[in-house]
């Protein structure tokens, strides 16, 4: 079988498709004929690479602009609805400017010109099968051009796939659009090689698990669970593409070390839609997940970027070792949770993963109680303090409007920025986005929710029924019956951000002479210096990881200073907490300082299990192999770059 595997506008133009990639490879040890087509290619060429990429990346991505532009060539001409979208989502909704929604309107204009310059580039009837991925703002533009494949070149047969069309989203699209042929649901790398199969021996109306074909009753998709048996990624195609396009673009490569999520699995977070039908975490073994780290990381990109959901905890003792003993060439980045040791995030560094995304999306213990986020404030502050020390980039945002929040919440924010202004400060803020799949979508009740209804934005771009419109749309609006914190308080948060984003210079640094600590503290603008000896600098020290005062105690015992009393350590800290040195959570106490060096000799008693740990020790999928190694088990509202975005 002859296959062409396409990625249409907008796919990304820095970075390979990964879900396609895998398919490619998958395709071509069955014995398959399996090319991609970076098919905004053209599109790149015509409207130019900065237009493309600010279309794609940095326009609102729920205003949908990209999708919005192929519905000229989809539905064809309406002035009253194209209107409609320009005043009420980019002029109302997202207060664009007028020159950036004629720039967006030019785009609109050129899409057909574009689809009769990509029908040329390609001998379509030359492939039995044409597979679509559609993943964020690319689903308008692939039926666009599927309608016009079917109805110019119908011998293909025309299958779609990725995170669009996952759950009802992909069967409404389906009943919808008759053109598309096949739809693959879910993860794709088993149900769209055996729908290959099938198709190749004459069965054009498969059941098979995870596939809609027209004419055969649907199976539910399965998740993939033996991760070793998956291929290399191909980006093959991906950098002839750049090559000839965008040769000086600095490409971020891609792939995966595992699927799911273990702490999603137990405790849902109550906003986050990823893993619609395969929250089940697994994971590769180490010696396949090193492998694959060598094989990406021998093509020519400047940063490798892991798109799992979570870092598996047991690669701390498995894999990272050896990415520091064998480092690649490229910077690494990983989603993680926010409850790393100090000597985690050290393995982080030395493992060559300088960026991390840990889920810190608030700083207020009641929000991230509500958000199930499984941390607390001083924890996620703990992790900005370490990461900073040793210059691992953390990725994060403050989110907001989670239903039961109060002003109270984010007062109390308001307090504490002043203090870590030393610390990374996040890329902004925003309102929590009630996402499909998503507990909040699911169980609406549980939160008080009623009315939900999809986001304005896909009256513009289906223009069908509203009960279809309801099972396509991914992202929805709704009413609120418990409490949000007031737009007036937002606001204010807002600008501290902001203000904190902007600040230069800001340090609280502690050297320590094994006597004496220093802390050189700049928040303020001029500097100012604390010298902290004794028992100061032991109760200073035991805070560098969040602790009860009695837990300062037993440390202080184990150092043979038994004779500090509790009280005395409470008095001590309250003098710091005065000096904005440390800082309390009800019980709980963090020293604020970035250290030049931690003192290798400092207490390193184990400490108690966490129930993170105790959560990713329960029912985690591993292959078989796995076993050999021994490893422990123990341990993006930003959405990243999915494996799923493959037919």
């Amino acid at each position: 079988m002859r296959i062409l595997l396409v990625s249409m506008p907008f796919g990304a133009l820095d970075r390979p498709a990964l879900g396609l990639s895998l398919l490619k490879s998958a395709l071509i040890r069955d014995g398959h004929d399996c090319r991609i087509a970076y098919a905004f290619e053209p599109l790149v060429e015509m409207i130019g690479p900065e237009t493309y990429q600010w279309l794609g990346d940095e326009v609102p991505y729920t205003a949908f602009p990209g999708d919005w532009c192929f519905t000229l060539p989809l539905y064809g001409r309406d002035p009253d609805r194209d209107w409609a979208y320009v005043t009420r989502i980019l002029r109302d909704e997202w207060q664009m400017t007028a020159a950036d929604i004629r720039r967006i309107v030019a785009v609109r204009e050129a899409t057909p010109a574009y689809l009769d310059r990509l029908e040329t580039l390609y001998a379509w009837d030359s492939y039995d099968v044409i597979g679509f991925t559609s993943t964020f703002v690319q689903n308008l533009a692939s039926l666009a051009m599927a309608r016009r494949l079917k109805a110019r070149h119908p011998r293909p047969r025309l299958v779609f796939g990725g995170a669009n069309w996952e759950g009802d989203m992909g069967k409404a699209l389906f009943e919808t659009f008759p053109f598309v042929d096949h739809v693959c649901q879910g993860e794709a790398d088993e149900s769209f090689p055996a729908l290959i199969g099938a198709l190749a021996a004459g069965r054009p109306a498969p059941r098979i698990p995870g596939v809609l074909s027209r004419g055969a009753d649907p199976v539910r998709a399965q998740p993939v669970q033996a991760m070793d048996r998956l291929p290399m990624p191909d980006f093959s195609d991906y950098f002839a593409m750049r090559d000839r396009t965008v040769p000086e673009l600095p490409a971020t490569l891609l792939m995966e070390t595992s699927r799911g999520c273990w702490w999603g699995a137990k405790h849902h977070c109550t906003f986050c839609g990823l893993n619609g039908e395969g929250m089940g975490f697994r994971v590769k073994s180490p010696d396949r997940a090193l492998a694959e780290f060598a094989h990406v990381g021998a093509y020519p990109g400047e940063m490798l970027s892991v798109v799992d959901n979570i870092l598996d905890m047991g690669y701390f003792g498995s894999v990272l070792p050896e990415l520091a003993r064998r480092p690649l060439l490229q910077p690494i980045f990983y989603e993680t949770k926010a409850n790393l040791s100090r000597d985690q995030v050290r393995g982080l560094r030395e493992a060559g993963i300088l960026t991390i995304q840990p889920g810190i999306e608030n700083l207020s213990d009641r929000v991230l109680k509500l958000m199930r986020k499984g941390t607390t404030a001083l924890r996620n502050i703990q992790l900005l303090k370490w990461a900073r020390e040793y210059g691992v980039g953390v990725e994060w945002n403050i989110l907001y409007g989670f239903p039961g929040e109060v002003d109270a919440d984010y007062e109390e924010t308001l307090a504490l920025i002043p203090k870590i202004a030393h610390l990374q400060a996040p890329s902004g803020i925003g309102p929590v986005r009630i996402d499909r799949f998503a507990p909040y979508y699911e169980t609406p009740e549980a939160f008080g929710i009623t009315g939900l209804r999809p986001l304005p934005v896909f009256d513009h771009l289906y223009p069908f029924e509203a009960d279809i419109r309801a099972r396509i749309a991914c992202y929805f609006d709704a009413e609120h019956g418990a409490s949000l914190a007031s737009p007036k308080l937002v606001a204010r948060l807002g600008q501290a951000v902001d203000t904190w984003r902007a600040q230069r210079g800001a340090t609280l640094r502690v050297s320590d002479d094994g006597r004496t600590l220093t802390v050189t503290d700049t928040r303020r603008g001029r500097a100012l210096r604390h010298r902290l000896g004794g028992a100061d600098r032991l109760i200073y020290l035991a805070c560098d990881k969040a602790q009860s005062a009695s837990g300062v105690a037993r440390i202080l015992a184990r150092a043979d200073r038994g004779e500090i009393t509790e009280a005395r350590i409470i008095a001590r800290l309250e003098d710091l907490i005065a000096a904005d040195l440390v800082i309390r959570s009800g019980n709980t106490y963090l020293s604020l300082g970035v250290f030049d060096r931690f003192p290798t000799d400092w207490d390193t008693a184990p400490e108690t299990r966490s129930v993170e740990e105790a959560v990713h020790a329960t029912e985690i999928h591993r292959d078989p192999v796995d076993a050999r190694h021994g490893r422990d088990a123990g341990q993006r509202q930003f959405q990243p770059v999915r494996a799923q975005d493959a037919p």
